[in-house]
């Protein structure tokens, strides 16, 4: 253990004696690891996040749509071919209401960007959503003050509305927001709520909205080359699976499908998200691994070549350490040490310059990063294995010099 320490010392000892080379050395060994531990960073914290949020939405919630939207990363020809479906309308959820026996709640929901409107006050692009009653027992939209839309309100096309903490914050920081009169799109609408200010997600605010009655948006805004999504909730997991078998039923026979033809709507779940989400992380990890794997590989091979220049540099010395009875196997471990610390140091640089870039990331866009220890452990050992591995060839040149020749070398 003396010995091992020893030659680590005379090893750092070396790298700063040198230290331009050195950084140079390992500037590839630098970006390698840094490249690792920051898209890791990253991509780990779009993991957990993406989880977190997803299973926030409910474990027995599926949402019936015209189109995937996530196919146009993933078959984006089946995506243009999905634009061609048929839109979902008021009377497929009526149907899937009547049909759907396992179906605790199903809801339907649409939206547009609009501009609101109180006095001089506005606030501009908020994300004006029709739904129905049902909305508020799908997702989680717990109110500050005030009501959710009811039923009468749809029946009744009435102009009432739920805003988001932030819009009415804007529209009436000074006074009470309910029963206040505000203008969505030209039209007065009546706040009847007031949600409960959210956190950020990705750093989007979500607490710019409005929900108004699914039919008020229709009659305001029109349905034309509109469709509606339906989300659908069960009262439990064990009937999860059979109330989408039951929605998939009642959809295909209101849109006439024969049985071999495919499905011309979409079902997604929480899991089918999750599974998305794997898939392309799973790709940017593969990606990765090969652009690290060549950069390390050129690191390697520079690094065994410096190693080579310094058994050029110190044959003299190996020739004294010899003569003073220093045997093959000393002579290996040290030069095979030396390259492991050169390659473990551009590692634990690479570690800090990764977490820094994972941090500027998380500062500087809505994208969160996570701290992985696996990934440090991953790139030192990384980092040991080239070291060690482009190493052995230059430290068995020294260990079989002459020592006679050596002490002869000038």
């Amino acid at each position: 253990m003396q010995l091992i320490w020893e030659n680590i010392v005379i090893a750092l000892m070396a790298l700063w004696a040198n230290k331009l080379r050195s950084s140079l050395t390992i500037l590839c060994v630098i970006i390698s690891i840094m490249s690792i531990i920051a898209v890791v960073s990253v991509v780990d914290g779009m993991d957990s996040y993406v989880k977190e949020k997803i299973a926030s939405q409910g474990s027995h919630v599926f949402t019936i749509k015209r189109v995937n939207e996530w196919e146009i990363l993933t078959d984006f020809d089946k995506f243009l071919k999905s634009l061609k479906n048929p839109k979902l309308t008021l009377d497929d959820l009526e149907a899937l209401r009547h049909e759907v026996g396992l179906a605790e709640f199903t809801d339907a929901s649409i939206s547009r960007k609009e501009r609101i409107k109180r006095g001089r006050r506005f606030v501009d692009e908020v994300d004006i959503r029709g739904r129905t009653e049902e909305y508020s027992a799908i997702g989680e939209f717990p109110l500050e003050k005030g009501r959710h839309i009811i039923r009468i309100d749809l029946l009744q096309r009435k102009n009432v509305c739920v805003l988001g903490w932030d819009v009415a914050n804007s529209l009436c920081p000074e006074e009470e927001p309910l029963f206040k009169t505000v203008k969505i799109a030209g039209r007065h609408y009546t706040v009847v709520g007031v949600c409960e200010k959210k956190s950020s997600i990705l750093g989007s605010n979500q607490n710019v909205f409005a929900f108004i009655p699914i039919s008020t948006f229709m009659k305001q805004f029109g349905s034309r080359q509109r469709s509606l999504s339906i989300p659908i909730r069960t009262a439990s997991m064990e009937t999860f699976e059979t109330a989408q078998e039951q929605a998939r039923m009642a959809m295909r026979i209101r849109h006439k499908l024969k049985p071999t033809e495919e499905d011309d709507f979409y079902i997604t779940t929480s899991e089918n998200l999750v599974s998305l989400w794997e898939n392309i992380s799973r790709a940017v990890f593969g990606s990765l691994v090969g652009v690290v794997s060549i950069t390390l590989v050129v690191g390697g091979i520079i690094i065994m070549n410096v190693m080579l220049v310094a058994v050029s540099e110190r044959t003299r010395e190996i020739g004294i350490r010899k003569a003073l009875g220093a045997r093959r196997r000393h002579i290996m471990l040290q030069f095979i040490i030396e390259s492991v610390v050169l390659t473990t140091a551009g590692a634990v640089i690479g570690i800090a310059f990764g977490f820094t870039a994972a941090n500027l990331v998380a500062a500087f866009t809505p994208l969160p990063y996570r701290i992985a220890l696996w990934s440090v452990l991953v790139a030192l050992g990384i980092s040991f294995v080239v070291g060690l591995f482009f190493g052995v060839y230059p430290a068995r040149k020294a260990a079989g010099l002459d020592p006679v020749e050596a002490l002869r070398y000038e």
